[in-house]
């Protein structure tokens, strides 16, 4: 049974409740309802969506579209098609029942603002040079923008395409691209112009015979970096790739590398390279690049590489790269082959060669330690330390025993030392050094006893204090302390029995690199300057040469030197440049070979091994 009530238009649903002798059926009212669709809409200024709006509980499924803010909201037709306004904001779109003007549905819209992107904000041209710029806007439908120049005439000319002009005068200009929706919104860049340059880095070096270097260019222009290489003195003055690897020739003089803007061929830079006699000239590559890696002469004259970090300048130290890989360097062929793997990756490891001809590798992981076999090109695993280190040092004490002292343990840097007996595979503790150290050095000595030096301590600072390690005794007492504090500095025994200190970093703080230097007298038992070198270093080597002066090399972080080398002569106390390396090393191995030569591998994330002479 249908019925109306009052002026509700309602429509009437039958139930039938049904009793044993039958009933009267209960009519259930149903009220309208609209539903929108979508509920919400994300637009651009000028933007359209269209919405559609479905009506229950009536048979009038008509609804009518408005906007809750009225014409400022944008506009919607009588069929939900809405187009949002030209300014952004949050807006309402409405559909009312015409059936029941009491029930309707919202949605909400959501209108982006005008943003103005330029593909570059800054710019250097040469006089005269035109650039391209490109206007990204967003946020409305009419991307086109109006194009001009701050400065007026004065600073050049552009066209409707954003195509500029530089004008005929040096200067500094402003490029600004107006957004033609939204005349409020825009971009501006920065244009200078000046005259094309070409720079090449480094501007001078000094080369052995053979040795080569990587230049690098650079162009101040925004238009075309690009530069072609060449030697001014042509195949008499060396050669160069196109990437700028400059050889330099097997003849002394002096020579001249060019590289040259293709944009302007007539501008062009130019780096003079002197060739000496002695220095750096390339060898074979490695299996991988290695920094933070060890480098140990064998018996054989070969040299064993272990472990290391292989991208430490590009990640986290030990995030990424850790390896437990190593390999032989061939001094006569001058190539590499694998050997066999560590049972762990190391990083800021030790390795020492023992009187029996296998090399003790110790932490840079953990607190384990193994032996690498020559004769079978495999690694096994030995006693274990005490305590987990690295950054640590293992000396070779007279008695063939091993003297691991300090280091960074999971505590901060440790105090404790302790010595591995080859004889029995172990370790046992011995004397605590008189400070916590880490990034400190260990020498040597000729009387048997252990120069420790330097390093930092568990809260950062770099330390000047030094100690003597006592075999006999088994204890660490102080000695003079250094006129600097230094930590990944190097520590050399001079053929006089005396210890050649060089560089590190002098704060931990701001990574300032030393240059200073200073001796250690044995005798007297105290430190005192000598010669400063050419350029400061830190987590460079230091290699004593046959005739007694001293090769220093390479370094990092605050360090301005890291292809660069010098030779300090013990006699009157003073450095001297050598021939440089073909690339910067930091953290690098290096070892003196057993004809005189001085072999380096890796650092600075490098494959590339070099030998000087």
């Amino acid at each position: 049974m249908n019925a109306r009530i009052g002026a509700l238009i309602l429509l009437v649903l039958h139930v039938v409740v049904a009793g044993c002798g039958g009933a009267n059926p209960v009519e259930v009212p149903i009220q309208v309802q609209v539903s929108i669709s979508p509920a919400m809409a994300n637009l651009n200024q000028g933007g359209t969506q269209s919405f559609t709006a479905v009506v229950t509980g009536t048979s009038n499924s008509a609804v009518n579209w408005t906007l809750q803010e009225g014409a400022a909201g944008g506009s919607v037709t009588n069929t939900g098609a809405y187009t949002a306004p030209s300014k952004s904001g949050t807006f309402h779109v409405i559909a009312t029942s015409q059936a029941d003007t009491t029930q309707s549905a919202t949605a909400t819209v959501t209108v982006a603002a005008v943003v103005i992107f330029l593909n570059q904000t800054g710019v250097t041209l040469d006089t005269g040079d035109q650039f391209a710029f490109v206007a990204n806007v967003t946020g409305t439908v009419n991307t086109a923008v109006s194009w001009a120049i701050q400065e007026g005439p004065a600073g050049g000319n552009i066209t409707n395409s954003g195509l500029y002009s530089a004008p005929g005068t040096d200067g500094t200009f402003h490029v600004i691209a107006t957004s033609q929706a939204d005349t409020t919104q825009k971009a501006t860049a920065t244009v200078t112009v000046a005259p094309l340059i070409v720079s090449v880095i480094p501007p001078s070096n000094l080369l052995g015979l053979l040795g080569a270097r990587d230049f690098i260019a650079t162009v101040n222009t925004s238009l075309n970096p690009n530069v072609t290489w060449s030697v001014q003195e042509g195949a008499a003055g060396g050669a160069i790739t196109a990437g700028g690897q400059y050889t330099a020739p097997n003849t002394t003089g002096s020579f001249h590398v060019v590289a040259t803007s293709v944009q302007n061929p007539t501008k062009n830079g130019i780096a003079s390279v002197t060739v000496g006699g002695s220095g750096f000239r390339p060898t074979g590559d490695m299996s991988t690049a290695r920094t933070v890696h060890t480098a140990t002469l064998l018996p054989s004259g070969k040299v064993l590489i272990v472990g290391g970090d292989s991208c430490f300048f590009n990640g986290y130290y030990y995030e990424f790269c850790p390896l437990s890989s190593a390999e032989i360097y061939d001094v006569g062929a001058g190539t590499f082959a694998t050997t066999g793997k560590m049972s762990v990756p190391r990083v800021f490891h030790t390795a020492t060669l023992l009187n029996n001809g296998k090399v003790l590798v110790t932490g840079g992981h953990d607190a384990s330690a193994e032996l690498y076999d020559p004769a079978s090109g495999t690694f096994a695993v030995t006693g274990s330390m005490s305590v987990g280190r690295d950054s640590h040092t293992a000396t070779l004490l007279a008695s063939g025993k091993v003297l691991i002292a300090g280091g960074q343990t999971l505590s901060g840097a440790g105090a404790a030392a302790e010595l591995y007996d080859p004889t029995s595979g172990t370790f046992t503790a011995t004397g605590t050094m008189t400070t916590q150290r880490t990034s400190h050095t260990a020498t040597l000595l000729a009387n048997g006893k252990v120069l420790i030096a330097g390093g930092s301590n568990s809260v950062g600072a770099t330390l000047a204090t030094a100690e003597l390690y006592d075999p006999n005794s088994g204890t660490f007492t102080a000695t003079g302390a250094m006129a600097a504090a230094r930590m990944s500095h190097t520590a050399t025994l001079l053929a006089n029995g005396n210890v050649l200190v060089t560089g590190g970093i002098a704060n931990t703080a701001n990574g300032a690199s030393l240059s200073s230097a200073e001796v250690y007298d044995v005798v007297a038992g105290s430190f005192s300057s000598t010669g400063a070198m050419i350029t400061v270093r830190d987590s460079h080597f230091a290699i004593l040469l046959a005739n007694g002066t001293v090769l220093v090399a390479g370094g990092s972080f605050g360090s301005t030197g890291g292809f660069t080398a010098e030779l300090y002569t013990t006699g009157n106390g003073t450095f001297t440049e050598t021939g440089g390396m073909e690339t910067a090393r930091a953290l690098a191995a290096a070892v003196l070979l057993t004809d005189g030569r001085v072999f380096v591998s890796g650092g600075s994330d490098t494959i590339s091994a070099e030998l000087y002479k």
